[in-house]
């Protein structure tokens, strides 16, 4: 099932060559809702548009000048695409509405606008396209992985690149760097590199030795790469750790969540219990009442951080009785 906030997060590309009903169509889309919408009054633009963004749902004018709304959804088909963007045709021509549904659009608004038709028809095909971009997402996965993980597996990477479009230049100029540094390719380079620097200037190829061994220019240039390319693997270094950071907080909050919900369960049931006059087995885990008390946070630190001061102070005093002893 699609959220309605998955629905609302659809990108929309608005075409209309009238200034107002695009103005109209914007402001009913983002007053439902809508965040990621789009327009164009040049029907030349739809499939360069198109192919940049591959728009959940594009809402066609049928009469503009130089370019008709049934010529834009031909172009639209001459792409190649797994299939063909949902249209949604915006005609006052009773004649054109059939013709454009034999085009390949979905659905038709006749003009003028009614708000509530607009917004109905605008949500069941983002729905429907939505539906259908998941069950092809669905098509490949492993039967035996859950529908939960694998939506977990998706958003996982989805965050992941997301922080990387989020990188800047340097940022991904470092990464590449780093990458390529960690390579067999740029070992081979190198071998390569040194090999024939070290032939060339022992003198038995015809070429004067312009760095003679112990190879001090050579010494030089790769000290000064190793620099630089230690300053590159130290910044891809600390943006995995600022990635990692957030992944580690969300794991504390989620586990945190789960533990917060598991303590009202162990209470519901506790009370399930006494309503119900179950007797409790008192040498059973299930009767410590230390489950449905709340895990701080703080607490678990402040109780971590005792044992290691104690289990370092009895470390000193082995040393110590040991130390005597001899």
């Amino acid at each position: 099932m699609i959220s309605e906030a998955v629905i609302l997060g659809a990108s929309i590309l608005i075409v209309d060559d009238e200034e107002p009903n695009v103005i109209l169509l914007e402001r009913t889309l983002r007053g439902a809702g809508y965040t990621s919408i789009a327009s164009t009054m040049n029907p030349r633009k739809v499939c360069d548009l198109y192919r940049t963004t591959r728009y959940d749902l594009i809402l066609l004018d049928i009469n503009m000048p130089g370019m008709d709304g049934f010529q834009v959804m031909e172009s639209l088909k001459e792409i190649k695409s797994d299939e063909y963007p949902p249209v949604l045709v915006i005609t006052a021509d009773r004649a054109h509405k059939v013709r454009a549904l034999q085009a390949g659009a979905k659905d038709f608004i006749s003009k003028p606008f009614e708000l509530v038709e607009v917004l109905t028809r605008v949500h069941n095909l983002v729905e429907g396209r939505l539906l259908q971009k998941e069950l092809a997402e669905h098509k490949e996965d492993n039967p035996a992985l859950s529908n939960v993980l694998q939506r977990n597996i998706r958003k996982i990477i989805q965050v992941r690149l997301q922080a990387t479009r989020r990188h800047s230049f340097q940022d991904r100029l470092a990464n590449r760097m780093t990458k390529l540094s960690g390579s067999m390719f740029f070992f081979h380079l190198h071998t390569i590199w040194f090999g024939t620097w070290m032939l060339l200037n022992t003198g038995r190829v015809g070429i004067r030795p312009f760095d003679p061994y112990p190879y001090g220019l050579l010494t030089m240039i790769v000290s000064l790469e190793a620099i630089f390319l230690s300053t590159c693997v130290l910044i891809s270094q600390n943006i995995r750790g600022r990635e990692a950071e957030r992944l580690t907080d969300l794991g504390l909050h989620t586990g945190l969540l789960t533990e917060h919900e598991l303590t009202r369960v162990l209470q519901m049931l506790r009370a399930i219990q006494a309503k119900m006059g179950i007797d409790t087995d008192e040498d059973s885990d299930l009767a410590d009442a230390d489950l449905e008390m709340e895990t701080k946070p703080e607490d678990v630190l402040a109780e971590l951080e005792r044992l290691q001061r104690r289990a370092a102070a009895d470390q000193r005093s082995g040393h110590e009785r040991r130390a005597r002893r001899r």
